[in-house]
């Protein structure tokens, strides 16, 4: 009989990281998903063919809420009894894996996709980092996205334990046929959003959140736009309350011509496609996962030299590394890709056999699912 392996996130959008992988990890256990309620949980259980199970989690802290949800997932461990409990995001680290070790859970994994704790102060950054610390604690496996989160894990001391990383990192590597230039499923959409070869289009996916850069990508573009009046600014992704950008960003946004906001994308392809360069300004990340989406769609990237993104991007080679919360760096970087169409061209072309060679998805689910049977073996 397969063994019980729940995985765990605190929001339903998280679970689509596992898509594909399920079904690979469903040879040697028997999945299914916790998170909070909502129709993306059931859409994502439908799609994996997955038993899912609602229990509220908040994202931020709140110690009434979580103490239900703490409660919520105690009896649901309790009438389950899965063999293994898989968690990650933050939230769902800390109460999944101490509900895990009230039960007994056997192997208790936690997955650390970042460390909400980077660039915070004060208390809220002390509490962050006692989550992770406890997190691993009540862990029995701590996994990490990326080596250099877990370096972090280490030199900021939040655990003594084995921090493993698999293959090269990432929570699900890149769908190469998927995310592929040549994909024939992938439409041209510039004549609709009246780009043509004249243009220069940078591009942004994700969310539009101060922490992701896009108050220093707004500003560096529209002063580029001034000196290069046929480049674009392409944003798919939409804006968000937590850590919300100004309201002068937002107008900019709103009212440059050359700003073009397309919302949120279930397909984001058909963007990446117009994109001639990916820019990605982001103060901290566990994985830049949307680096690796754009390389495999022959995109090269300019982005902040920070955790996870510096193991993608090879400065010089398959994009430009500049600091974090720079205008001046970033301005200078995207002039630099425009006045020397050479280089941009010479990254294009090397940028999907870069991600293809340490992020192929076929090959990471191969290692995943040994080294999660492995886990079992040896307890």
């Amino acid at each position: 009989m397969k063994k019980k392996f729940l995985i765990v996130t605190t929001i339903p959008l998280s679970l689509g990281f596992f898509r594909g992988q399920v079904q690979v990890l469903k040879k040697e256990f028997n999945v299914e998903f916790v998170s909070s309620s909502g129709v993306n949980l059931e859409t994502i259980c439908n799609d994996g063919k997955v038993i899912g199970y609602p229990v509220e989690m908040k994202r931020e802290i709140s110690i009434i809420k979580d103490i239900v949800s703490l409660y919520k997932l105690t009896i649901l461990f309790f009438k389950l009894k899965p063999y293994v409990i898989h968690s990650s995001t933050p939230k769902a680290g800390l109460l999944s894996n101490m509900a895990a070790w009230l039960n007994n859970v056997p192997v208790r994994i936690y997955y650390v996709h970042g460390l909400r704790y980077e660039g915070v102060v004060g208390l809220k950054r002390k509490l962050l980092v006692l989550m992770e610390c406890l997190s691993c604690y009540f862990a029995t496996d701590v996994y990490s996205v990326s080596i250099g989160i877990r370096d972090l894990l280490k030199s900021d001391g939040i655990t003594k334990k084995k921090i493993k990383v698999i293959g090269n990192g990432s929570v699900n590597g890149i769908d190469v046929e998927y995310f592929s230039r040549h994909n024939p499923d992938v439409p041209n959409l510039k004549e609709k959003h009246h780009i043509n070869s004249s243009n220069f289009v940078f591009g942004f996916v994700g969310r539009l959140v101060k922490d992701k850069g896009i108050h220093e990508l707004v500003d560096a573009f529209v002063k580029i736009n001034k000196n290069y009046p046929n480049t674009r600014l392409l944003l798919v992704g939409e804006f968000e309350n937590g850590d919300p950008i100004n309201k002068a960003i937002k107008v900019k946004i709103k009212t440059n011509k050359n700003i073009l906001h397309v919302g949120f994308q279930r397909d984001v392809r058909p963007f990446l496609k117009m994109m001639n360069v990916f820019v990605f300004p982001s103060y901290r990340e566990g994985f830049g996962v949307s680096l690796m989406e754009a390389a495999a769609m022959d995109v090269p990237a300019i982005s902040s030299d920070i955790t996870g993104c510096n193991e993608i991007i090879k400065n010089g080679y398959n994009g430009i590394l500049i600091p974090s919360k720079s205008v001046i760096n970033l301005f200078n970087a995207m002039e630099k890709m425009i006045s020397d169409i050479n280089l941009s061209n010479e990254m294009s072309k090397v940028c999907r056999t870069s991600v293809i060679d340490k992020y192929e998805q076929k090959a990471l689910w191969d290692k995943t699912f040994e080294s999660y049977s492995k886990l079992i073996k040896d307890v």
